[in-house]
């Protein structure tokens, strides 16, 4: 009775990924419609002011938060497939998707959350004409920003590649 009872709580594991799948939609939908009013700014822009536009600034930084929800919505199917994949039954997946054990699951989250990084320290980056006309900053805010997510970078990347489980191949060469 307790093995039966075991083999059935694996699809307790459909619980987050609905949850991931929910987030991966609104996310896509957040995204695809900053992205979409974006090009409708673009294109109702009056030709001879396309140069000294104020709108610029704000149509750069918007398309970058565009692309950031939809990268993080893509990071969130990805480890709902994963999931799925891995404890309920496996799913004939792109390889691009497809996972063969939880630590290749959590590397590939990680690449999708050091990418959100980037793109977020590019939205603040965004900024920089701002820091430097303003004399009451120092730039030390982007500075200690930019570092901050290089050491997160540098520690996903370090459990990534050295940390976890290891490859049955690397074994196989000790």
């Amino acid at each position: 009775m307790l093995y039966r009872l075991l083999a059935k709580a694996r699809y307790l594991t459909v619980v987050p990924v609905l949850g991931l799948l929910a987030a991966c939609s609104s996310l896509f939908v957040m995204g695809g419609r900053l992205i979409l009013h974006q090009l409708w700014v673009a294109l109702n822009i009056p030709k001879g002011q396309l140069a000294d536009n104020p709108i610029l600034p704000t149509f750069e930084v918007e398309s970058l938060q565009g692309i950031n929800l939809m990268l993080v919505g893509t990071g969130c199917l990805t480890l709902a497939l994963g999931m799925f994949s891995l404890f309920v039954q496996p799913l004939k997946l792109p390889p691009s998707f497809r996972v063969g054990n939880f630590h290749e699951l959590k590397g590939q989250f990680a690449n999708y959350v050091i990418l959100a990084m980037a793109i977020s320290f590019l939205e603040n980056l965004t900024h920089l004409p701002e820091m430097i006309a303003d004399k009451n900053t120092s730039g030390s805010e982007l500075f200690y920003s930019g570092a901050g997510m290089a050491l997160v970078t540098f520690a996903l990347l370090a459990f990534k590649y050295w940390g976890g489980e290891k490859n049955e191949a690397s074994e196989n060469e000790d």
